[in-house]
């Protein structure tokens, strides 16, 4: 049985083409445990690792300024020889074992911010030395001492110029040394601390590695790993696929741990301090695309630190709305953690504010806690979280929308970012289709999403009762998608009045993916514009959209070959040896791409019914445990010689549910093995549920 938990990678990385340094997303083995990520390198003198962490940033204030995400060091590993090279990926235990031509290395990191190296060679040879490198760039301040018999490294950023210090410390202990059976072996622990973990930072990372425990924390962090991977699971005859699958999630999971500090651009796998656009956090799709796939794929945990950096920035959201003449919540293009400022740029046209022509990005982010919310149910955690700051995006957008002829449009808000809205040379008159855009066809999909969202929440929380005629009105009334013909073919146009179409990304779509506003129970002429629309162009290798397009091609229901192929193609094209993407749109937003085109190919549920297997080749067997349902359903399903074989579905919040599934004949309680009523309305079957049930249906 093939181990799609696993990977192997056999060669050294390589990160540049003709001495060329290659897009930053690194190729070495990548180990993470959801704060702390570690990429494997090498350079003329030998092994490295280096060592990044979600929460470690230069809070430097402004666009094109030194601040953003940074490296925290590097493991350098002398006398290793790379002339043979091997690394072992162990997703569901976390672990990495290398072996290299006189040096075997195992290697993994603890739940608590531990990383644990057990270093073997032959007696008869000298152990590797074990080295940290601090970077000296971005004006720094290192430094070295030893506590406790302890080696410890420092690095800080202070001063006038920014907004927080912020600083992390590395511990490293060696645990003990021992000769057995004409092999020496050494094993290490280093603690990694920052000064948002713990005030007394320093204090802290020498007490976990004084008291770090080698074998405890490698069951430790195998169990964390198991139980993440129990939590659903997809299988499929094509184990490529289903390999990058699993490798996805994982690679997910291990940047959005920290609670605090969410992933950016580039997660956990930051190998220097100058990585694009400061590792930030872009609001028009790269910040929310990572989390398409967490609530399918059952994992809602990992949208805990989504809404931190969404809500630190809302007093800021507050006055940017004012500029527009609006109450609530608007948002620039970018921001970083803490509400740190990348966005301020003195020359550009829109009050000095990097928004790029877009009113959109608050809309945009609030895709994720409403795909939350429909998905959960979850009234208390929705109130804590982000009911507040969907509701005051709503307020906008009440604000912005004109209604005219009975029906609600957008004015000047910009489909594509204006990447030139700013300095001397900016021509209004070149731009001027995308700066006086009406209905832009991405943020009507946005918006009907946004006060679908909020309606249903605030019914359901039974709050701001005196809003839902306003908002009824809002999504009865809110302008269509604009069409026009291309090709001989109606399909969307990209604004109603200003730009029509662009032959790359796939913003052309995304009212479709991620924003769920047409799906397999929309009207038939829709589905043929969403269908004329998908096939103009092939963006399934798209930079910044195949994350979209390929879900977006399942929500419709083409042809499962077509996007199988994009899947494959993908995964040959840029697919890396550690299993991450180097595409050029950002770093971690692609992880998404596999998992979320599978999810909807087995089990969709965005309109109220779930359907099993929608866009799925039926000659192909394939099964799923778990996959979550909005409505809080948690559902399993075989499909086996073309017929589906079994279908379990577990209820959360005990709500309504809904199965396109014609050939039910009962439905059966688990807990008593008492039959249960349902409904039949064509191919859609219906009935209750109780909290925390689970049903056989057959």
């Amino acid at each position: 049985m093939v181990n799609t938990y696993f990977n192997e990678i056999t060669s050294k990385p390589v990160n540049t083409d003709g001495g060329k340094i290659l897009y930053k997303i690194p190729a070495g083995a990548f180990c993470s445990n959801g704060d702390l990520g570690l990429v494997f390198d090498n350079d003329e003198k030998g092994l490295l690792i280096h060592i990044s962490k979600c929460d470690f940033w230069k809070f430097t204030p402004g666009a094109q300024k030194d601040g953003g995400i940074k490296a925290v060091g590097t493991l350098r590993l002398g006398n290793v020889d790379l002339s043979e090279y091997n690394i072992k990926q162990y997703f569901d235990k976390g672990l990495l074992e290398c072996r290299f031509a006189n040096t075997e290395i195992e290697l993994f990191i603890a739940p608590e911010n531990i990383i644990y190296v057990s270093i073997k060679t032959s007696d008869s040879e000298k152990l590797p030395t074990v080295d940290i490198e601090l970077p000296d760039t971005c004006n720094s301040d290192n430094s070295e001492f030893v506590e406790n018999g302890i080696n410890c490294f420092v690095r800080k950023f202070g001063g006038d110029d920014v907004e927080r210090e912020s600083a992390v410390i590395l511990c490293c202990r060696q645990i003990d040394e021992c000769i057995s059976d004409g092999f020496r072996t050494a094993r290490y622990g280093i603690a990694v601390v920052t000064n948002f973990d713990d005030e007394k930072y320093v204090e802290k990372a020498v007490g976990m590695a004084s008291d770090c425990n080698y074998e405890d924390d490698k069951v430790r962090t195998e169990e964390k790993w198991k139980s993440f991977f129990s939590a659903s699971k997809v299988t499929l005859e094509d184990k490529e696929i289903e390999s990058f699958y699993n490798s996805s999630l994982y690679h997910l999971a291990g940047c959005m741990g920290n609670k605090e500090f969410p992933p950016g651009l580039f997660g956990n796998f930051v190998t220097d301090d100058f990585f694009p656009w400061a590792g930030d956090y872009h609001m028009n799709y790269n910040y929310e695309a990572p989390y398409y796939c967490i609530f399918s794929s059952n994992h809602p945990e990992l949208f805990d630190g989504y809404m931190v950096p969404v809500n630190d920035m809302t007093e800021n959201a507050k006055k940017f709305a004012k500029f527009f003449g609006c109450r609530g919540y608007a948002f620039p293009v970018s921001f970083g953690p803490k509400a740190l400022d990348v966005y301020t740029q003195k020359d550009c046209k829109e009050h000095g504010v990097l928004f790029l022509g877009q009113k959109s990005h608050a809309a945009y982010a609030c895709v994720i806690p409403v795909m939350h919310w429909f998905s959960t149910y979850d009234k208390e955690y929705a109130l804590e979280n982000y009911y507040d700051f969907v509701l005051n995006t709503a307020a906008f957008w009440e604000d912005y929308l004109v209604k005219k002829n009975g029906r609600y449009i957008i004015k000047n808000d910009a489909a594509h970012e204006i990447p030139y809205y700013r300095g001397e040379k900016f021509r209004y008159i070149t731009h001027k289709g995308q700066i006086e855009a009406v209905n832009a066809i991405n943020s009507l999909g946005l918006v009907k999403l946004l006060f679908n969202g909020i309606y249903d929440m605030a019914k359901e929380l039974n709050l701001n009762p005196e809003k839902y005629p306003v908002w009824e009105d809002i999504i009865e009334n809110l302008s269509d998608f604009p069409t026009f013909i291309k090709k001989g073919k109606r399909c969307f146009r990209y604004s109603k009045r200003g730009i029509r179409w662009r032959d790359d990304n796939t913003v052309g779509l995304q009212h479709i993916y991620p924003a769920s506003q047409i799906g397999l129970s929309s009207d038939e002429k829709l589905l043929k514009i969403a269908k004329n629309t998908y096939f103009i162009n092939d963006r399934r290798l798209d930079d910044n959209g195949s994350n979209s397009y390929l879900p977006a091609g399942a929500r419709i229901g083409v042809d499962p070959a077509f996007l199988i192929e994009g899947i494959k193609q993908n995964i040959k094209e840029f697919g890396l040896p550690n299993r991450l993407f180097r595409h050029h749109g950002g770093g971690i937003e692609h992880l998404t791409m596999v998992p979320a085109t599978i999810n909807e190919m087995l089990m969709q549920s965005h309109q109220g019914v779930i359907r099993l297997f929608p866009c799925w080749d039926r000659k192909m067997s394939a099964s799923f445990e778990n996959l979550r349902a909005d409505g809080a359903f948690l559902v399993s399903s075989e499909l086996k010689n073309g017929q589906i074989a079994s279908l379990k579905i577990k209820s959360i919040q005990g709500r309504k549910c809904n199965v396109c599934f014609s050939e039910i004949t009962k439905i059966i309680r688990e807990s008593d093995k008492a039959q249960i009523p349902f409904e039949k309305d064509g191919n859609t079957v219906s009935f209750e549920t109780q909290f925390n049930e689970t049903y056989t249906l057959i």
